[in-house]
């Protein structure tokens, strides 16, 4: 393996940790930690697989699943 593929390698599991620790944190907060797992490494293979065009959005997808079960107030 050339330095170039490890490298990109490295940087896509590092963008998808950044990505994917977003809801990890925000679930642990609302005390939803299976979302907050879920979220961290679905967002951490879907780097793998289509870099930021793919975890951004599977961010968005736990986002929204972590915040629906709450009601402000």
């Amino acid at each position: 393996m050339d330095d170039f593929t490890f490298g990109a390698i490295i940087g896509t599991v590092i963008a998808g940790a950044l990505v994917g620790g977003i809801p990890a944190i925000t679930g642990a907060i609302k005390g939803k930690i299976g979302l907050a797992i879920g979220g961290f490494f679905a967002c951490l293979v879907s780097s793998l697989l289509l870099g930021l065009v793919l975890a951004v959005p599977c961010c968005a997808v736990f986002m929204y699943l972590i915040f629906k079960g709450s009601k402000a107030g």
